[in-house]
């Protein structure tokens, strides 16, 4: 006998065999045991989750002629061997990808009339729907609103915000979720037990089912895929990332290790070695983010961090959240960038060499070339101590240029304000006062979080050098009235209006420099639009 897939070999046949969407199946069978069916049924979500698999099963389950008392298809009557066989003349599975005009849509609905051949129903599904034209749309309204008793419609996608919101509201709709990956390491278990396969660490299994991205197909399309290069029943973890071009773990630990330990050099030979070894770059770039994300997960409620099978622990010693949280925004951000770039490979490293020069960099204590290191910056071993970002004058605007590099998201929020009175250092109690427009309400209420608040207090308290005891910090919401009253304006909008006011005056340097009066002298015309990139 051939060899079968796993996504093929495992395709649930009954509703229990079903992975992680007992949501649907449970209601369907509910439908069935109740005689409720609806004329026109839509599943939706991502691709390998069990639409279609869940769709021929129901259809299974409706016409089957010896039904199981828990509402299951038996699989040997004669209607559920011709569904599985393809052959049946009274389940039809379209592909709405390739059969999308309105030509099609007319064959079909012209098919739709005929009596069932035997048995009550007759089942369309269509899969990919959301790839039907427009006009294929439309000529299938009628029929789904007002369909033959004896016509179904089962219609899958994994884009419903593709459809007409009039066929929409013409199905019962069915979510599907993206299976977790617990139940995917479980799903994976149970096969590879009846299948003979082990595994040399249960961290395999585990990164199988985050591969997967909450698709069971993807899954075990991965599975066999590793399986196939593995040549024996036994994976390892060399078989997993040879077979999908993955770096080791090993040299993943030593990658992040060295980027929190603020070292460039190691990191770029190590970026390097892997680059060499046909690593694709975009997976290697998945895999750094996602260790960046595993060390983040692996915070405690006490701020405590457990990641030694990710990383070196000396390598945490002196990190703080706000450094890590940092570091994986920017190199996000950063990433998505590299690859629009002509050379995706040196960009990349040159970014990562930044995030391991992060302190010098945002503390403004840049290395000049040919400066020998400062004892303590030194890659060998070095173990950093977590730096303040700098304190500046004492006045509002540097404190936020510090909470900028201490806090981004509480600086964002907080420049949605501003200052209702002017900073007194001359009295005991130190009161800072923050005022937001109305419309700006969402901010405030961010600040007034009690996390969120207690950490501003520490920041304000450490930034102006006082107690915290003896520090105020309050909000309030202005209403337009006041607003205009007081001619109050954000940080938020005074940035804007200094930034328009720059805008101008490069506008009129350019429309008074001299070649650009000249210009129009020669050519008898004048500037009629000036655009100012950055």
């Amino acid at each position: 006998m051939a060899y079968q897939v796993l996504a093929r070999k495992w395709r649930p046949k009954q509703f229990e065999e079903v992975v992680g969407q007992t949501h649907v199946t449970r209601t369907l069978q509910n439908a069935i045991k109740q005689d409720k069916l609806a004329h026109a049924y839509l599943f939706t979500g991502t691709r390998g989750v069990g639409k279609t698999s869940i769709a021929r099963l129901f259809a299974k389950a409706i016409r089957c002629e010896n039904r199981k008392p828990d509402f299951n298809p038996c699989l040997v009557c004669s209607s559920c061997k011709d569904i599985d066989a393809g052959n049946s003349m009274d389940y039809i599975e379209i592909d709405g990808a390739s059969n999308n005009s309105v030509d099609d849509v007319r064959s079909l609905i012209e098919n739709v009339n005929y009596l069932p051949t035997r048995g009550k129903y007759k089942i369309y599904v269509i899969d990919e729907v959301h790839m039907l034209s427009v006009s294929a749309f439309n000529a299938l309204l009628k029929t789904l609103e007002e369909p033959p008793v004896h016509a179904l419609f089962i219609l899958a996608t994994t884009d419903p915000h593709k459809l007409l919101g009039t066929v929409i509201s013409r199905c019962q709709r069915y979510d599907f979720k993206n299976v977790p990956v617990d139940i995917l390491k479980d799903h994976i278990a149970k096969i590879a037990q009846v299948e003979g396969i082990t595994f040399s660490s249960p961290k395999i299994v585990q990164k199988l089912a985050e591969l997967g991205k909450g698709s069971v197909r993807d899954t075990l399309s991965i599975f066999d895929q590793v399986l196939g290069l593995s040549g024996s029943q036994e994976i390892t973890e060399n078989n997993l990332t040879s077979a999908l071009g993955m770096a080791g773990t090993s040299a993943m630990k030593d990658l992040l290790t060295s980027i929190l330990l603020g070292q460039p050099q190691t990191c770029s030979s190590i970026f390097g070695k892997l680059i060499g070894d046909n690593i694709d770059l975009k997976k290697l770039c998945d895999q750094v983010l996602d260790g960046f994300y595993s060390i983040i997960n692996s915070i405690d409620d006490q701020k405590n961090l457990y990641a030694s099978d990710i990383v070196q622990e000396k390598s945490l010693e002196s990190i703080s959240l706000s450094e890590l949280f940092w570091i994986y925004e920017t190199l996000v951000k950063d990433f998505q960038w590299a690859f629009t770039s002509m050379n995706p490979e040196k960009v990349v490293q040159v970014l990562l060499q930044k995030v391991c020069l992060r302190r010098t960099i945002l503390t403004g204590d840049d290395i000049k070339l040919g400066e020998v290191p400062q004892a303590g910056k030194s890659e060998a071993g070095a173990s950093y101590k977590t730096e303040a970002p700098k304190k500046l004058a004492k006045n509002w605007d540097d404190f936020l240029d510090y909470l900028r590099m201490a806090s981004p998201a509480t600086a964002a929020n907080l420049e949605h304000g501003n200052l209702i009175e002017e900073l007194n250092f001359e009295t005991s109690q130190f009161a800072i006062k923050i005022a937001f427009p109305e419309d700006a309400a969402v901010f405030k209420d961010y600040l007034d979080e009690k996390d969120i608040y207690a950490r501003l207090k520490n920041h304000l308290a450490d930034f102006f050098e006082m107690d915290i005891e003896n520090l105020q910090f309050k909000t309030q919401l202005l209403s337009h009235e006041e607003k205009k009253d007081k001619n109050f304006k954000t940080k938020v909008e005074l940035g804007d209006e200094a930034r328009r006011n720059k805008e101008e005056e490069r506008k009129q340097r350019i429309l008074n420099d001299p070649y650009v009066k000249e210009a129009e002298k020669l050519f008898n015309s004048k500037i009629d639009k000036i655009i100012l990139n950055d």
